[in-house]
């Protein structure tokens, strides 16, 4: 792991973590460009054409969802989520890295029981049939987002922290006193 400040560490550029974080920016930034194109179209349709486009706002109320689950998944991953370097910063790196531990299996338990939870709502709201008003979209499109992000977040923090036991198992070179 690198240190990019006291307390904070980011995951490795490579591997698994490092394939989600690069395809969920490459992911994000498709997903922002698009709302952009959209909201262009909306504007000019609206406003040069006296013209509404039906759906675009509820389009671009489910690419935000979007959004903020995929960035999950990269905040995670990136372990550039919130912290309280209050107290990481103040410790050495056993410590740092147990505190790591701990909060990740957290992550990991509370994402895992969330997204189950989010599965049954989405597999309810597949069973009725629901719709979006606009687009008449599956409902479970914009619900599965949340489902997804709380399941990857929980898989990405149950892959930190099996890194960070074997932080903690690795053993330390002792400097000797010459």
């Amino acid at each position: 792991m690198q240190d990019d400040a006291p307390g904070r560490a980011t995951a490795p550029a490579g591997g698994a973590l490092g394939f989600v974080s690069r395809g969920a920016r490459l992911l994000l930034g498709l997903i922002l460009l698009t709302m952009v194109a959209l909201n262009v179209v909306n504007a000019v349709a609206r406003y040069a054409l006296s013209y509404v486009v039906i759906g675009i706002d509820e389009l671009l109320v489910f690419a935000m969802i979007w959004m903020v689950m995929v960035g999950m998944l990269l905040v995670t991953a990136e372990r550039s989520h919130i912290a309280l370097e209050i107290v990481t910063g103040r410790v050495g790196p056993r410590a740092r890295a147990g505190l790591a531990l701990l909060h990740h299996v957290i992550i990991a338990v509370a994402g895992a029981y969330a997204a189950w939870q989010s599965f049954k709502f989405v597999s309810r709201v597949i069973a009725i049939h629901q719709t979006s008003m606009a687009l008449e979209l599956p409902m479970a499109i914009p619900h599965a987002a949340i489902t997804v992000g709380l399941a990857g977040t929980a898989l990405i923090s149950a892959v930190l922290a099996w890194s960070d036991i074997r932080e903690l198992m690795r053993p330390r070179l002792v400097e000797s006193a010459v």
